[in-house]
C-alpha cells in the first residue's frame, strides 16, 4: 500500500508465478569407449502474468530464457566412438569376412547368450567351427578337427585361455566396435555417414596375431573405412589390408540388429570336454 498527496490509496496485490527453464541436451563424453546413453530431460516453460483490483492491470515481462550454446559437432573420430557404444547396446550380429575367414556372431548379451559359426581355410584344407555361449558354459563343435571329438565339446568360460576368441561375451565390447575405434589414428568424413582414414592395430586387444606378424610396421598405418547407420550405429567397418598387403585383401566387418539370440544347450549325454588343442587351432 502506497500513500501520496493528493492521490487516492491504491492496493496492488498478485502473485508470479515463478518458472523453470531446462535445456534439452545430449551428454558425449569425449576421448572413452564407456560413455553413457544421452539423457532425457523434460522442457517446461510457464507463463507469467500480474492481476490488479481497483486499478485495471499492469503486464509484468517475463525474463528471457538463459541462453545455453550448441553443443560442438563431433569430429569424425568421435562420431566413430559413438558409433561403437550404440553398437555395444542391445542384441546384434556381426559378420566378419577376411582373407580365407568368414566368422558369423550373433549376440545378447542381456540374454547372456550367444553363437558363433567359424569357416576357417589354409593350406591343410578347411576348417569349420561352431560355438554356443550359454551365461558361463560354453560349448564348442569342430568336424574338420583331426583328433577332435566330432560332436559338441564343454568347457567353462573361466577356464579359457586369456583374450580368447572364443569368449563371446566379455564383460563389454562385445562386438569388438570399441576396440576397432580404438585403434583409429586419423578419421574424415567422406559423406554424410561415411568415414575413412587410417588405423594403428597394434593397438587392438583383439586383432589377430597372425595378421599383425603379416603386417609387420605397417601395421600402424592401415587404410580403413566405415559406414553408420540412420540410427547412429555402426553398419561397416573396412580394414584395408590390401593396401600394405596386396595380396592379402580386406577385413570387413558388418552389423545389425536383431531379435535375440534363440539357442539351447546340446544334451549332457552328447558333450564330452574340450581340448585345447582347439583353441590353438582356431586362433583368429
Amino acid at each position: 500500500m502506497i500513500m501520496r498527496p493528493g492521490w487516492r490509496q491504491v492496493a496492488r496485490s498478485g502473485s508470479v508465478a515463478s518458472a523453470r527453464f531446462v535445456d534439452w541436451e545430449e551428454t558425449v563424453r569425449v576421448r572413452t569407449l564407456r560413455s553413457t546413453a544421452p539423457g532425457l530431460i523434460l522442457v517446461a516453460a510457464m507463463a507469467l502474468s500480474v492481476t490488479g483490483c481497483g486499478g485495471g492491470s499492469e503486464p509484468v515481462e517475463a525474463a528471457p530464457p538463459p541462453t545455453t550454446s550448441a553443443p560442438a559437432p563431433l569430429s569424425p573420430a568421435e562420431k566413430l566412438a559413438d558409433a561403437a557404444v550404440k553398437t555395444n547396446e542391445g542384441p546384434f550380429t556381426v559378420v566378419v569376412r577376411g582373407p580365407g575367414l568368414t566368422t558369423e556372431l550373433k549376440l545378447d548379451p542381456a540374454g547372456r547368450k550367444a553363437t558363433m559359426k567359424i569357416d576357417l581355410r589354409d593350406s591343410a584344407g578347411d576348417h569349420r567351427a561352431e560355438v554356443i555361449q550359454i551365461g558361463t558354459d560354453l560349448y564348442v563343435r569342430t568336424p574338420d578337427v583331426r583328433g577332435a571329438s566330432k560332436g559338441w565339446m564343454h568347457t567353462e568360460v573361466a577356464d579359457l585361455p586369456a583374450g580368447s576368441s572364443f569368449n563371446l561375451l566379455p564383460e563389454s565390447d562385445h562386438t569388438g566396435a570399441a576396440d576397432l575405434v580404438n585403434c583409429v589414428v586419423k578419421a574424415e568424413r567422406k559423406g554424410g555417414t561415411d568415414f575413412a582414414g587410417t588405423l594403428d592395430l597394434t593397438r587392438s586387444h583383439r586383432f589377430s596375431k597372425r595378421v599383425l606378424a603379416l603386417l609387420g610396421a605397417k601395421a600402424t598405418a592401415v587404410p580403413f573405412t566405415a559406414v553408420t547407420s540412420p540410427d547412429g550405429n555402426l553398419w561397416e567397418f573396412n580394414i584395408e589390408t590390401a593396401s600394405p598387403l596386396p595380396d592379402f585383401g580386406a577385413i570387413r566387418y558388418a552389423y545389425s540388429r536383431s531379435d535375440g539370440v534363440d539357442v539351447k544347450a546340446p544334451a549332457a549325454r552328447k558333450v564330452d570336454e574340450l581340448p585345447q588343442s582347439v583353441f590353438d587351432r582356431f586362433e583368429v
